[in-house]
């Protein structure tokens, strides 16, 4: 596998320290193409930590710019830390064009080159001036499969469509690939009995699965599927097994969960698949823990954890088999895809633009994939089609975990050709999100949720949304996740980093403490009753007996060396509601039509998670269905 930089998410640059090969200061200025040769460095700081830059000169040129430490969004600004040194160095230029979607961390890096610069006594004024640029000329391309968004559904989509031998442009609007799965949690919902067999969990989980069996059915559709999963129990009790789990099972959960609104002919495909999916994701190279634990949220212990930070993984296995498909495949970065070319009800193609106004035609000789997420990031959308009962302020002041470039525009250019939208009304509010930034990436884990008054006051194995709300009724909208280990310098966050390092660069609101009196202290909450909070807690975990709040499944009490906590906030986070397509990826009209030549997939369509998404089945989701559009478009079923 190749190695990759992952890279910090910036905003701003303040310098910190600069330092330089030449055993002393340069004796005077030099001017641009009047260097003194040597290699410098400076280390500036952005919105969640220090990056070095380093940059070589010769006496004429810049020779290389090369950003050496960073410790930010894993993956989200791989793109800007290789894109920009590399635009640097080509163009000899300060003025180089930033890499849409991440312009923070460009100027940053920009930032840092500039002082190693300034620093080695360097005029930079002529390496600002803007660069005559030409004029980019209309762009024209064919190929069998045109796909629209990068993230990764239309990266799935591209490996199984090149997998049949067919062309393959994708576009891009940003200037990085992944979307918004890049800076997801990274992990995996599938059963796997293997794992399962040798799942470390306490609790009572048998008891979900009474609890669903023993419903009163909603049709006929709900009966069936009650009764598949009543057989797979009833064969797991006579079993050896530990863990009781299966597809039908993950099916059944997945569509309760998400209060019965999805599809459950969606909904068995997704399950049936998912195990296949995960047999495709490790033969590209994707690596998982080998333990199965129960995502937040996911209400189960099926979930497979990602071994590299966030979403990065997933990206760097479809990369890496893209990367060996030059003939098949082209990508186009920063070309937004603004309709679908018709002849008469069937799509065959699509008008773009590229990053300088440029007008982009791509024609598609099997069909289209529009693969651009959801809108959970677009202000106006999601208060248009989600603010109500549920969520009555989905406002500017309500933070996101969304890249800039998620907007729904896909949604709107599906529904242009004739698609229908159905479930637009439901969004997903993520409850463990940074207060200032909605980031997910510094996450160590959702142990113990503690409100102001130093109490627990939800399950914290529970569904997302119920988390979510939850939470917002708490004074100030926020809680503390309370966690402990035996060793802080070793935890990690999701984003790779560990607990000692945020709290030695005091990051993020991280507190920690050998002691839980301090902790609470620190944290401001009544000292008795968190310690009481505590103590109830642990007593229920080393039981194993469900709650007071009706939490099932626990991991570990709060003991050990070093106690922490951290503030969170729910913020906007996914939206389940999109184009209606079939089992089949097709979009469909409103009157149940095939829009031949249209296919859909990922955060896209509406069909699937009903009314709250579980944890780590939005991954599960984009290789399954993206999958199954790229084979489906490619052998034009």
């Amino acid at each position: 596998m190749k190695k990759r930089t992952l890279s910090l998410f910036l905003a701003g640059a303040m310098v910190l320290s600069l330092a330089a090969c030449t055993p002393k200061e340069p004796e005077e200025t030099k001017t641009a193409g009047s260097y003194t040769p040597g290699t410098y460095t400076a280390t500036v700081s952005g919105m969640h930590g220090p990056m070095t830059v380093e940059v070589t000169v010769t006496e004429d040129r810049i020779e290389n710019v090369n950003v050496t430490e960073n410790v930010e969004t894993p993956g989200l600004v791989d793109w800007p830390v290789r894109l920009i040194p590399e635009r640097v160095v080509e163009a000899q230029s300060l003025a180089v064009d930033t890499v849409t979607g991440v312009t923070m961390s460009s100027r940053a890096i920009l930032n840092g080159v500039e002082t190693a610069l300034k620093g080695a006594g360097m005029d930079v004024t002529a390496l600002k001036q803007p660069i005559e640029k030409t004029p980019a000329e209309d762009a024209e391309y064919t190929a069998d499969v045109i796909i629209v968004g990068g993230g990764g559904a239309g990266l799935s989509a591209a490996i199984a469509a090149t997998d049949e031998g067919s062309s393959v442009v994708l576009i891009e609007k940003t200037g990085f690939l992944g979307g918004n799965s890049i800076v997801a949690g990274g992990i995996y919902n599938c059963p796997d009995p293997d794992l399962q067999d040798h799942a470390e969990f306490s609790g009572d989980v048998d008891s979900l699965i009474e609890d669903a069996l023993a419903e009163e059915p909603v049709n006929d559709q709900h009966k069936a599927l009650q009764d598949a999963v009543r057989a797979d129990f009833e064969a797991y009790k006579a079993s050896d097994k530990t863990l009781f789990d299966s597809a039908n099972w993950f099916a059944l959960q997945t569509w309760n969960g998400g209060d019965k609104v999805g599809s459950l002919d969606h909904l068995q495909v997704f399950a049936d698949n998912a195990f296949p999916a995960l047999e495709w994701l490790e033969s590209m190279g994707m690596e998982f823990s080998d333990t199965i634990s129960t995502g937040s949220g996911s209400l189960y212990p099926r979930t497979h954890r990602a071994m590299t930070p966030n979403g990065t993984g997933y990206f760097i296995a479809f990369e890496d088999t893209l990367a060996d498909r030059t003939g098949l495949y082209t990508q186009l970065m920063e070309t937004e895809g603004k309709s679908l070319i018709m002849d008469g009800d069937k799509v065959v193609g699509v008008n773009a633009v590229g990053k300088d106004g440029n007008k982009v035609t791509l024609h598609a000789n099997k069909g289209v994939i529009l693969a651009t997420g959801g809108f959970a990031g677009n202000v106006e959308l999601r208060q248009q089609y989600c603010e109500g009962e549920k969520w009555p302020n989905l406002g500017a002041d309500l933070i996101t975990t969304n890249m800039p470039g998620v907007t729904g525009d896909g949604i709107f250019m599906a529904q242009d050709a004739g698609a229908e939208l159905i479930n637009m009304e439901q969004m997903q509010l993520l409850p463990f999100c940074d207060p200032t930034t909605g980031a997910t990436f510094n996450i160590m884990g959702t142990d113990c949720y503690i409100n102001k008054e130093g109490k627990r006051f939800v399950r914290e194995d529970g569904r997302r949304d119920e988390m979510s709300k939850a939470i917002i009724e708490q004074t100030d909208g926020m809680m503390y996740v309370v966690m402990s280990t035996d060793d802080a310098s070793t935890r990690k966050s999701l984003g790779g980093m560990t607990l000692q390092y945020y709290v030695d660069n005091n990051l993020y609101g991280y507190m920690m403490s050998d002691n839980l009196t301090d902790l609470a202290e620190q944290m401001g909450v009544p000292v008795d009753t968190f310690l009481q909070t505590i103590a109830d807690f642990n007593a229920h975990v080393e039981s194993g007996e469900k709650d007071e709040f009706g939490r099932v499944t626990y991991s570990s009490k709060i003991e050990g060396n070093v106690y922490y906590a951290y503030p969170r906030k729910p913020a906007t986070h996914h939206t389940m509601g999109g184009v209606n397509v079939d089992t089949e990826t097709h979009a469909l009209r409103a009157d149940g039509t095939v829009i031949e030549g249209l296919y859909c997939a990922g955060e896209i369509t509406g069909n699937l998670h009903g009314a709250n998404r579980l944890g780590g089945n939005a991954i599960v989701d984009f290789c399954v269905f993206g999958r199954m559009a790229g084979t489906n478009a490619a052998q034009g079923k």
